[in-house]
């Protein structure tokens, strides 16, 4: 074999292997089977009311409260999960949502949506109350009057979700900007993204031969810990605050 004929052979070979590697990446095209979209046909976010509606009838009043910093500490329970399994934002630590925060979200999304797309709330409406003092009034006397509300959510909650005919990176354009908007931090996260993060929890549980853990340390009170750890510290075990 000459030279000519052996260059040949060698680009040939190149070119196959260069069609194998992108045969091979090529992903299979996304379908929509297993979407499912809102029962009631509502595809765009409603707008959420700034405070609650009293029935004066029922002898319902704005009522003041205290801080309740309780509903926004430790890791959410329950809304945990995305029932559309596709797209959303979730909050990584504990905070509180104005009326302003609902309304810019309300905009933004659904300026952004298309026809066969859709985004659902998986939070209440303001309830929290949030009473402020006029500029120049006197020290004393009290609480002052209730200012605005707020919504409490605690780590790992739900806060929306966007689904339907749409792909991650389309999510990712219309969600991602939305996180600057929040005073606390947030992550876009998706349906696979938590149940690879839920696999992961349970090999580490499985497989960790450390014993050395926040229970091991509390139970036999290492190095008195039980001396500064707070009330908050032993039932998270350190994780929230």
């Amino acid at each position: 074999m000459n030279k000519l004929n052996r260059i040949c052979v060698t680009s040939l070979l190149t070119n196959y292997r260069c069609l194998q590697q992108i045969r091979n990446s090529y992903n299979y095209p996304i379908t929509f089977e297993k979407v499912v979209f809102p029962p009631d046909g509502k595809f765009q976010l409603p707008a959420m009311p700034p405070e609650p509606v009293y029935d004066e009838a029922l002898g319902e009043v704005k009522k003041k409260l205290n801080r309740r910093m309780i509903e926004a500490r430790g890791y959410e329970p329950i809304h945990t999960e995305l029932i559309h399994k596709q797209f959303g934002l979730a909050a990584i630590s504990g905070g509180l949502i104005t009326g302003a925060d609902f309304a810019y979200l309300q905009e933004h999304v659904n300026k952004l949506l298309k026809k066969n797309q859709f985004a659902v709330w998986r939070v209440d409406a303001p309830w929290l109350p949030r009473t402020r003092r006029l500029r120049g009034t006197k020290r004393g006397g009290g609480k002052g009057p209730i200012h605005h509300f707020e919504t409490p959510v605690r780590a790992g909650r739900i806060i929306l979700e966007v689904g339907g005919y749409i792909l991650e990176a389309e999510a990712r354009a219309i969600l991602m900007t939305c996180l600057q908007r929040f005073p606390f931090p947030i992550e876009f996260v998706s349906d696979e993204l938590l149940q690879r993060r839920r696999d992961v929890e349970v090999k580490i549980k499985e497989q960790n031969e450390n014993k050395f853990d926040w229970d091991t340390m509390i139970k036999y009170n290492m190095q008195g810990c039980q001396y500064w750890l707070s009330p908050y510290d032993v039932i998270w075990k350190c994780k929230y605050k």
